[in-house]
């Protein structure tokens, strides 16, 4: 589906194939991509991997278009639907921009243009402005997300001191997913986005210093959190390993103190019975409950003296 909308001093509104001065490209069909790039003279893998959660960010110049200093920014948003897996979340924008048209495909079933419009639609007046609240709006998403995100830090470093059952593993391996993902695609989106500062003809559009410190300061803020939590969850993945650890020594030496118990009986009887003569019991037919006997008692001993014990130094 490709949408008309009419970007002026006034107002943003959508109008008649033909018309207009921004397109938007969502769920666009293959000939529908073919037929922008034809009539634009646009490279031919300008939208490939525009619905994959790897695409490269990128700010680059297009040369022999059809559009006059024409550009292409390619960064990524983070979408709301929190029950989705992360790499399904991460929706790709490319944006083409020239002097008299703005090209803008998301991707399939993303609502990023509508909450745009919905929250700063009386803001937006020119290509640079709507390129710049887009920015500011996606690493709000971002913020939002970690913010979520030291919470289930949170649950798990607590989790951790108390179980390491599949669960909290499960939701430890999901977050540091989640922390993989947003960390490559933040990291990846500083350089192009450093470079879109620098560009004098995008700031000259925007004319708006106050947005783009915003924006930048909205950038350095998710780009902290998600080092600190980064480091945080490698600590709590730590915890988890290292209590996994004390665990299993614990259970070790409950296994070697029951293995201990046990070969007291099987020793005594061996002793007993491999020898020929001279013991007490010999000749008497309560010799072997004797020797059962004694087993047992110095097996209890042994029992109650490790029980004492405190296994868990």
């Amino acid at each position: 589906m490709i949408q008309h909308f009419e970007i002026s001093n006034q107002h943003i509104q959508e109008v008649s194939p033909g018309k207009g001065n921004w397109l938007v490209l969502k769920d666009t069909t293959k000939e529908e991509q073919e037929e922008i790039i034809k009539n634009y003279r646009l490279p031919q893998n300008i939208f490939v991997g525009g619905n994959h959660a790897e695409e490269v960010s990128r700010l680059e110049p297009l040369e022999n278009t059809a559009l006059n200093n024409s550009y292409a920014l390619g960064v990524t948003n983070l979408s709301a639907e929190k029950k989705e897996q992360i790499e399904e979340r991460l929706e790709p924008l490319i944006f083409i921009i020239s002097d008299s048209l703005l090209i803008t495909h998301v991707g399939k079933e993303s609502t990023f243009i509508d909450r745009l419009l919905e929250k700063y639609h009386e803001k937006i007046h020119t290509f640079a402005e709507l390129i710049s609240y887009g920015i500011y709006m996606l690493y709000t998403h971002y913020i939002e997300e970690l913010l979520e995100i030291k919470k289930d830090i949170d649950e798990l470093d607590v989790a951790a001191r108390k179980t390491t059952e599949n669960d909290a593993l499960f939701k430890l391996a999901d977050t540091e997913r989640k922390i993989v993902y947003l960390d490559h695609t933040l990291a990846d989106q500083k350089s192009t986005l450093n470079g879109l500062w620098e560009n004098e003809s995008f700031i000259q559009d925007l004319n708006d210093s106050k947005l783009v410190y915003d924006i930048q300061l909205h950038q350095k803020h998710a780009e902290k959190l998600i080092h600190i939590y980064r480091d945080l969850l490698e600590t709590v993945g730590g915890l988890f390993t290292d209590m996994m650890d004390n665990n299993l020594n614990h259970l070790m030496k409950y296994l070697d103190s029951a293995a201990l118990i046990i070969s007291i009986p099987a020793l005594i009887s061996g002793i007993w019975g491999m020898n020929t003569g001279g013991l007490p019991g010999k000749g008497s037919s309560i010799g072997f409950f004797m020797v059962v006997g004694v087993a047992v008692l110095l097996a209890i001993i042994v029992a109650v003296h490790l029980n004492r014990k405190d296994f868990s130094k």
